[in-house]
């Protein structure tokens, strides 16, 4: 179905309103859509905008709460809330501690996970804010370097930072070498995988998704023997790094301690935020990143390709802009638009 864009900023204004304030609604409502039009079509924004909503209406009479309260680190007890609810509430307070002490912190614990980075970083960018999010991606996904059989997530990250003129680069990618849905999708379709993507039982590299899914431990959410990143050591010992920021660092369950099936609330994250600001840096800062994309899109390109910066085709994709979003039936009825 259809849906007039300033329609469905207004439901979902309506709809946050249940939890949280008129003007943190707005705010949600237009970060949402805005994230949605960058990364559209290769994730559903809304759907899970609307999980978090809904998880927070559920849980109203249990508020959230900051475990650890600290300068420049706050951990964060959803208790099942869905944190995008709250993400006007965690900009600011971010921004804010970022800009007196620097860099800002938050972990988030027992939610319903970060869902699409994306979202997260982009309006601390467009503050000024540098901004580095990490989310746990999901247990049995990945398998270390060399090995035969998914251990880690597939944990994604995302990072955002201001530009020139009011633009902002923001990158959202998993660090596995293809995401976890991909290798469901090729299974589904009957399609090859990418070369170096995924691994047999025997550790050989397969395109037949067959061959790297295992459902014997989960029926709904099979193993899978996905390649870290670049598929050699450098991109397990990333996977590896968000693995222990997103469990062991903010005291969340690892992805082996995690129950068969998936349970949203064992799956922590983490977003770290610096100030240029506070650094002293913000002239030099602008003057450098100038500098660089200049240099990076100045060069010549491979013959028949192009170079482009990190995030430029969801700036393409967001200053195009669209005046309707396409969302399935089920999610319009929740909104409230008529069949």
């Amino acid at each position: 179905m259809k849906i007039n864009t300033e329609e469905l900023r207004v439901k979902l204004m309506e709809l946050a309103e249940g939890v949280v304030s008129a003007q943190d609604a707005a705010y949600f409502a237009d970060e949402v859509i805005e994230a949605h039009i960058r990364k559209s079509p290769r994730s559903n924004i809304l759907k899970s905008a609307v999980t978090d909503v809904d998880a927070s209406i559920s849980k109203k009479n249990t508020p959230i709460a900051y475990d650890v309260d600290l300068p420049s680190y706050i951990s964060i007890n959803f208790h099942g809330h869905g944190p995008l609810t709250y993400i006007k509430r965690i900009h600011d307070e971010l921004e804010s501690r970022a800009n007196k002490n620097g860099i800002a912190t938050a972990a988030f614990t027992n939610g319903q996970s970060m869902h699409t980075l994306h979202t997260w970083v982009q309006g601390l960018a467009k503050r000024g804010l540098v901004a580095i999010a990490v989310c746990n991606g999901g247990p049995r996904s990945v398998i270390p370097f060399n090995g035969t059989k998914g251990i880690f997530g597939t944990n994604p990250m995302a990072y955002g930072f201001p530009g020139e003129n009011e633009n902002i680069f923001c990158v959202d990618m998993a660090t596995s070498e293809i995401p976890y849905f991909e290798i469901l999708n090729a299974e589904k379709n009957s399609e090859p995988l990418r070369e170096r993507s995924a691994v047999d039982s025997e550790g050989n590299f397969t395109r037949d998704a067959k061959e790297a899914l295992d459902y014997s431990v989960s029926k709904t959410d099979p193993t899978s023997n996905l390649t870290p990143i670049g598929a050699g050591y450098k991109g397990y010992y990333i996977v590896y790094l968000m693995e222990l920021l997103t469990s062991a660092l903010i005291g969340m369950p690892s992805s082996p301690e995690m129950s068969t099936n998936f349970v949203a609330e064992e799956h922590g994250a983490i977003l770290i935020v610096m100030s240029p600001k506070a650094f002293g840096t913000v002239q030099s800062f602008n003057s450098s990143i100038k500098a660089l994309n200049s240099s990076v899109k100045s060069q010549k390109p491979k013959t028949g390709e192009q170079i482009i910066l990190p995030g430029e085709g969801n700036n393409t994709r967001f200053a195009q802009g669209l005046d309707t979003i396409e969302i399935n039936d089920d999610l319009a009825r929740r909104l409230g638009f008529p069949s």
